[in-house]
């Protein structure tokens, strides 16, 4: 058996959270939805570290990642912040959506083309830019979230450094 084969079904994994959270918020079953992206988060910690781990990093999962992460972290939270809040804005609404999803799929096209081995990110994370999603969507009114959404859409796409998890160690792990 291929080592790539357990870091990939994570990553599949991570892809169908971010269908079935997708499914969940259509039939108005938030708490699902909301569950379904935070498990998807934990599929996407995992395949990585899993990857890394059996030294089964390849141009292939990083793409496969990138792709699941776009469902995920990038259509799941916009779509559950329409259904729930957003729809009431109309046009504005899905003018909103397709920028937040834009910037995601731009966020994580740089971030494959360019940064996967920097030490810090470049632009928000599309993954903490869906939990900041998640969160205005549940706690705040439509014009909060319309504005947070935007700030959002900016922050994946800006030049603006984000700490790197995977890249900081503890400095006795680290190999000089």
């Amino acid at each position: 058996m291929s080592k790539t084969v357990f870091p990939t079904l994570l990553t599949m994994s991570n892809l169908i959270c971010g269908m079935l959270s997708i499914f969940a918020g259509l039939e108005e079953h938030f708490n699902a939805a909301i569950g379904f992206i935070f498990v998807g988060l934990l599929f996407d910690v995992l395949d990585g570290r899993t990857a890394r781990k059996l030294e089964a990093v390849s141009a292939f999962g990083k793409e496969l990642d990138s792709l699941s992460d776009l469902v995920t972290f990038g259509m799941a939270p916009a779509l559950f912040a329409y259904h729930v809040l957003l729809s009431d804005l109309g046009r504005g609404g899905v003018f909103l959506v397709l920028v937040y999803s834009m910037c995601a799929a731009l966020r994580l096209a740089r971030f494959n083309a360019t940064q996967s081995h920097a030490p810090t990110f470049i632009g928000l994370p599309v993954p903490a830019a869906a939990v900041g999603l998640l969160l205005g969507t549940t706690l705040l009114s439509p014009a909060f979230v319309a504005a947070a959404i935007c700030l959002l859409s900016y922050l994946m796409v800006s030049n603006v450094k984000f700490p790197h998890a995977k890249k900081m160690k503890p400095e006795e792990e680290q190999v000089v």
